[in-house]
């Protein structure tokens, strides 16, 4: 493979990259009229990436009876198995490998769904929001702070909706908890706790030697999605083990970070984090993130007459230590293999797994965590109708004329705290993060990941 730069890349189009349909012809700016059919009641809806969460995507879109007009996947193996499963439903769908050539070929997409490997959801976004596409991308938004600062740029200069996933969201128990929480049921919460088994990939390695034949349904080349080049091995990046490596993913918290952390950032309005520090890094490599760790962010007072907060972040299996969450222990006979604990004057909340619908709570003096739609606390608020599929959401929201959610303000501090976490479990010492200015104070180093993983590429502004 040749030495291709990520700006290359984005100026090149490929030949022989559509499975399916495709034209030649560039693409222009985008007319108002073009830039938005919302409020129809059938969208034209494609899927970037259809494996994994990219499944989830293209089941939801048929589901909801919307018209799936392509399907993209560097993958060719997995686009065709796609298809198959859509055939009956989603008639004259048309497939590619290049997304690039995607949206040079579909004008009357109305939005994208993105749920390919981190390294590139920046790349396709912009894509798809320069030539008026709505979009919705699986967590995490971005593989880099600066590329969630210009994606939030074009989606305002291109009116354009640009929406993050949040599986938590859909869960009733996980609302009422907002709701709660935002109460004030337990005090004014002074710490957070997050942990997860993950990674459930291999981490703390370093390249292999080498190179392995690449399989004849794989374009490598769009796979890297202009990264740095690097040979192909089996099994070490595609189709799943890429979370693992800097260029590619974010580790663990970059991986379920944003599912984890959701409810502490919907309930308690914290802004970025103030500093952020890799207190324990088990294994990390010049190229990999580390096998495990424990990264600790502070911030700031959210509002006037509640306490600053710190968070914690545990991955690897390593959890709270037991000591520190006797409430925990004593109900649950040890903490949940991944969860999230909020820590209030007055209590304690558990999220007691990854995907909000299992909530637990004990107000001061009790002894146990119990189900919080049992506990006399919770009485009072009744659980919320059951709320549709996050992808889902997405699609009636574009049907109704809403390009903005109305949760969606915490969005943004949330990825500065992951994605600045990312960065500590990179750079050692205590980073103070500026998230006016976007860098870190005093730190270089730390500040020249905020940019891109590859130094090479730019996004445009």
């Amino acid at each position: 493979m040749n030495t291709t730069t990520r700006r290359h890349f984005l100026k090149t189009i490929l030949a022989g990259s559509v499975l399916a349909g495709g034209c030649r012809t560039p693409v222009g700016r985008v007319s108002a009229a073009r830039r938005r059919r919302v409020g129809s009641s059938r969208l034209n809806v494609a899927v970037l990436g259809v494996a994994g969460r990219g499944e989830a995507c293209w089941r939801a879109v048929s589901a909801a009876g919307d018209r799936l007009v392509a399907l993209c996947d560097v993958d060719e193996r997995a686009l065709l198995a796609a298809r198959d499963t859509l055939a009956d439903t989603q008639p004259g769908m048309r497939l590619y490998k290049d997304f690039r050539v995607l949206f040079e070929a579909e004008r009357e997409l109305d939005a994208v769904l993105i749920a390919t490997p981190n390294h590139g959801h920046a790349t396709q976004a912009a894509w798809a929001m320069e030539r008026g596409c709505h979009v919705f991308i699986e967590p995490p938004l971005t593989h880099t702070l600066a590329e969630a600062a210009v994606l939030e740029r074009k989606a305002r200069q291109y009116d354009v909706a640009l929406w993050m996933g949040d599986e938590p969201a859909t869960h009733p128990e996980f609302r009422r908890a907002v709701t709660l929480l935002r109460g004030g049921i337990i005090g004014a919460v002074t710490e957070v706790h997050a942990w997860t088994a993950r990674p459930v990939w291999p981490q703390g390695g370093n390249r292999p030697e080498g190179s392995d034949p690449v399989p004849p349904e794989l374009d490598w080349e769009l796979w890297l999605c202009g990264a740095p080049p690097r040979p192909f091995k089996q099994r070490v990046y595609h189709r799943y083990n890429w979370r693992g490596w800097y260029d590619f993913g974010g580790g663990a918290l970059g991986d379920v970070g944003c599912q984890l952390l959701s409810l502490p950032f919907r309930a308690l309005d914290l802004g970025a984090p103030r500093t952020v520090t890799a207190e324990e890094v088990d294994g990390a490599t010049s190229e990999m993130y580390p096998r495990a760790s424990r990264v600790e962010a502070f911030f700031r007072a959210p509002a006037r007459r509640r306490p600053p907060v710190t968070l914690t972040w545990h991955d690897g299996g390593r959890r709270p230590a037991a000591a520190r969450l006797p409430t925990v222990v004593r109900s649950l006979g040890n903490s949940p293999s991944s969860g999230c604990l909020l820590v209030g004057e007055a209590g304690v909340w558990l999220m007691a797994d990854e995907t909000g619908g299992r909530q637990r709570m004990a107000l001061a003096g009790e002894k146990r965590l119990v189900d919080a739609g049992k506990h006399p606390a919770c009485e009072q608020t009744p659980l919320p109708s059951d709320s549709a599929d996050t992808h889902v959401r997405f699609l009636d929201a574009l049907r109704a004329g809403t390009l903005t959610p109305d949760d969606a303000s915490h969005v943004r501090p949330l990825m500065e705290t992951v994605l600045t976490g990312c960065i500590a479990q990179r750079v050692p010492g205590r980073l103070s993060w500026n998230s006016r200015k976007g860098r870190f104070d005093g730190n270089d180093e730390a500040t020249r990941l905020v940019t891109s993983a590859n130094p090479s590429f730019q996004l445009e502004t």
